[in-house]
């Protein structure tokens, strides 16, 4: 942002972003994760919402923090460039919130290990990865090492 910018835009798009993800991990909490996950089988077992609460409540605090912080500055960091505009944001908006639909759809239907693989590989691919074998390995290991580790560890079967 430089100078000539008016102080009541900055940090505008932060503060946005902030609420919108205390929204989703409030309705993640609230609604969501009660709704699709099962109650725990016996005292001994982790809740199979115990990890989803865990991530859901994680990103409300960092993302109220956030909100707090923005609100607290109010003021435009000097020599940096100006954000996305708003077109952009909505277009990333509208990209993640597909990944996240399909991703869902792909944990219901064809499972964890082949859908996180392929979420994996193509986040590795939008990150900028070229190197296949390495995307490969990645896509691979991952999966099947946190599959091994849930029901290793947990004793939880991932769908």
């Amino acid at each position: 942002m430089n100078e000539a910018d008016p102080p009541e835009r900055t940090g505008r798009t932060d503060i946005a972003a902030g609420l919108v993800l205390v929204a989703l991990s409030l309705a993640a909490l609230l609604w969501l994760i009660p709704q699709h996950t099962e109650a725990v089988a016996s005292g001994f077992d982790i809740a199979p919402g115990f990890f989803p609460n865990l991530a859901a409540g994680v990103v409300l605090l960092l993302a109220l923090g956030h909100t707090a912080q923005q609100l607290w500055r109010r003021k435009a960091v000097a020599d940096h460039a100006p954000g996305p505009q708003g077109s952009t944001i909505l277009a990333e908006f509208a990209i993640w919130a597909l990944v996240a639909a399909a991703t869902l759809a792909g944990l219901t239907r064809i499972g964890f290990v082949a859908t996180a693989a392929l979420v994996i590989a193509l986040g590795m691919v939008a990150a900028g990865a070229r190197r296949w074998l390495l995307i490969a390995a990645v896509t691979i290991a991952v999966p099947l090492l946190i599959d091994w580790a849930a029901w290793t560890v947990f004793t939880v079967d991932l769908p």
